[in-house]
């Protein structure tokens, strides 16, 4: 049993309602305070006109078992299993993703695919003679698959994504989501098949039936019936410290300022953002480090179609930086559910931006009708006479942008929040590091086991340099383990 009174967790995202949940099997009171109307965060799912769209569309994958298994009886009764199939949209052409020899001579000429081979060589000639430390995005992916296909199919996605320039962007994310590819292991692959004792997770993958918010939502209804709080609309304004284990959040609701006692606060907003409204209030280096913190945010268009279908993929990345969005999916693709019939479909376009650049400055009208010119005039995707609404959402802070300075500035403020006994963060962005959602949820878990006494450590989640998306047979992944007495 718990030694803990009462824990505050800042945020209704997955991460934060999966330490509640885990502490709320353990007995403790806690009470989430949540800004919006809604629990999920940028796992929600919008309801609009029959419809249902995810934000920008989230799979649950892991190589950890006993997290599928506590997945499974969360979700009991609301999973569909989904065909993966994704895909690059590159100069006209499509291109499977991850990238194979196959596509790739089919649609490039031998001049390029001598190309290919001659770049990637000297990538690794360069390599095994010492050759500089790798920094930079860039520097990852010329590394592992040579400077032609960096160029063909790295590059210009990766800098519509995150608005700068690989050179400028750390080596970090690569490493997690192509490490261990190669045009050697592709070609490997090719000629001899896949290793026997490699098991992908890229083919098929679980997703709640209704929308990947229900995973947010059924953990809600857990906390609640356990008797609980949940409290929607709830804006934290501040966290005042008067020592270990002895804080006081402040937040507004139905336009009331309120406070709430806590002996512990689990943070999943910005870490940046807590570190300027802790109290007493930080000093010049901490704050100097949070304000340059950068997310990268989104504009999801989502386009109600009367058609029944556009595209067989799950996702399909868009290469051409012309077209406005970067990626897009076909929710009915992922569950029958997600549109109101089947004479209907839609797709989710995915428009990677920042406040204040030239496509967040853009009126929800004039994003509308770019999407559509692009889908109808430059891709050839659809009729206009086929589109009967849209619908524009904005969400801030969806991306931490690992610029060259981000694990200084990081490490800086999470060892001042160290110095506040019983303050913990946890999530995509309570931690500034790029989680997928089951990442999250088991940082969540973990993290609700440790402060109830547990020896695991929630921030060694998503920190493995391995691949993320294949795994060898019998390979146990990830940290969280079933305890061998479970907590109803």
């Amino acid at each position: 049993m718990s030694t803990l009174r009462h824990v505050v967790v800042l945020g209704g995202g997955p991460a934060g309602l999966a330490t509640a949940h885990e502490l709320t099997a353990g007995g403790t009171r806690v009470t989430v305070l949540e800004r919006e109307g809604h629990v999920g965060g940028l796992a929600r799912t919008i309801h609009h006109k029959g419809y249902k769209f995810d934000l920008g569309g989230h799979r649950w994958f892991t190589k950890n078992e006993d997290l599928n298994d506590w997945f499974r009886r969360l979700m009991d009764g609301h999973l569909v299993m989904v065909d993966r199939i994704s895909r690059i949209y590159h100069e006209g052409k499509y291109y499977n993703y991850p990238i194979s020899i196959g596509d790739l001579v089919k649609n490039v000429s031998p001049l390029t695919i001598a190309q290919i081979g001659a770049s990637f060589a000297w990538a690794s000639l360069r390599q095994a003679a010492g050759g500089r430390p790798v920094v930079t995005m860039q520097q990852a992916y010329t590394a592992q698959f040579g400077t032609k296909l960096y160029e063909m199919f790295f590059r210009r996605y990766s800098e519509k994504v995150w608005g700068a320039p690989c050179t400028e962007l750390s080596a970090d994310w690569v490493s997690q989501r192509s490490r261990g590819l190669s045009v050697a292991t592709l070609a490997r692959e090719a000629l001899l098949g896949s290793r026997k004792d490699v098991v992908s997770l890229v083919e098929q993958f679980m997703y709640p039936r209704d929308g990947y918010m229900r995973i947010s939502e059924r953990m809600a209804e857990d906390i609640a019936a356990a008797g609980n709080d949940v409290l929607l609309g709830a804006r934290v304004t501040g966290v005042a410290y008067r020592g270990p284990a002895d804080f006081e959040v402040a937040y507004t609701r139905d336009g009331e300022a309120r406070t709430i006692q806590a002996d512990a606060v689990v943070s999943t907003i910005p870490l940046g953002v807590l570190a300027r409204i802790l109290s007493p209030a930080c000093g010049p280096e901490v704050e100097a480090a949070a304000r340059g913190l950068v997310f990268r945010d989104l504009i999801t268009a989502n386009v109600m179609l009367r058609r029944r279908r556009v595209s067989p993929d799950t996702w399909l990345y868009i290469q051409d930086s012309d077209i406005l969005f970067g990626r897009m999916h076909e929710p009915k693709n992922w569950s029958p559910a997600m549109v109101p019939d089947d004479e209907h479909t839609s797709l989710v376009l995915e428009c990677f931006c920042s406040r204040g650049d030239h496509i967040w400055s853009m009126t929800d009208e004039e994003i509308g009708r770019r999407c559509v010119a692009d889908l109808v005039d430059k891709l050839g995707f659809i009729e206009a006479a086929e589109v009967e609404d849209i619908q524009i959402v904005r969400t801030r802070d969806a991306y931490p942008v690992y610029d060259l300075d981000y694990t200084r500035k990081t490490q800086t403020i999470q060892r001042h929040l160290r110095s506040h006994g019983g303050l913990h963060t946890v999530g995509r962005g309570g931690t500034f590091r790029y989680n997928n959602a089951d990442h999250s949820i088991e940082m969540g878990l973990l993290l609700g086991r440790e402060m109830q006494g547990d020896a695991v450590d929630h921030m060694a989640v998503n920190t493995d340099r391995a691949y993320q998306e294949v795994k060898r047979a019998g390979e146990q992944g990830g940290h969280y383990r079933r305890r061998s007495v479970q907590v109803d």
